[in-house]
């Protein structure tokens, strides 16, 4: 995904050119993530959202998907820790990192890299990847009770 691209014109323009039909069903999964560009969903919240315009789109549409703008890079997928994984809009080709709120998904990129600061001195062991998310509550979940113990995004 180039960078900044997050405009519905943008991504369907990139997915014509890789040979992806723009549906309605499309349409409207990129629509949510586009308004909810710095927050994670669910599958569940992507299903919920469209199934409201269609009613009988199926969970297993929603995954297809959920892949396919994956393999495009047009969202990013993270999981929580909790066995349901989360996606948002891609923020562009850069390196990068975020922080979560764990009350309501909402996302901030971090510029720079903690990795810069590690020391990797393994022989057998050679790094190609890595991620690196940071958890904790933002200020309107914390002062509305929801950044407290056992509190957390449903």
């Amino acid at each position: 995904m180039k960078a900044g691209m997050n405009s519905e014109q943008e991504i369907l323009e990139q997915l014509k050119e890789s040979g992806h039909r723009f549906t309605g069903k499309r349409k409207e999964v990129i629509d949510l993530f586009i308004e909810y560009k710095d927050r994670y969903l669910t599958a569940k919240d992507v299903y919920e959202h469209v199934e409201k315009v269609y009613p009988s789109i199926s969970h297993d549409t929603i995954y297809r998907t959920l892949a396919l703008l994956e393999q495009e890079h047009l969202i990013e997928e993270l999981e929580y820790g909790d066995e349901a994984c989360r996606y948002r809009l891609s923020c562009g080709p850069e390196h990068h990192h975020h922080l979560v709120c764990l009350g309501c998904g909402a996302t901030k990129v971090l510029h720079g890299c903690p990795m810069e600061f590690m020391e990797i001195d393994q022989e057998d062991f050679t790094v190609v990847n890595h991620r690196f998310e940071i958890f904790g509550y933002c200020s309107t979940c914390r002062l509305s009770g929801r950044g407290q113990e056992g509190g957390g995004q449903k």
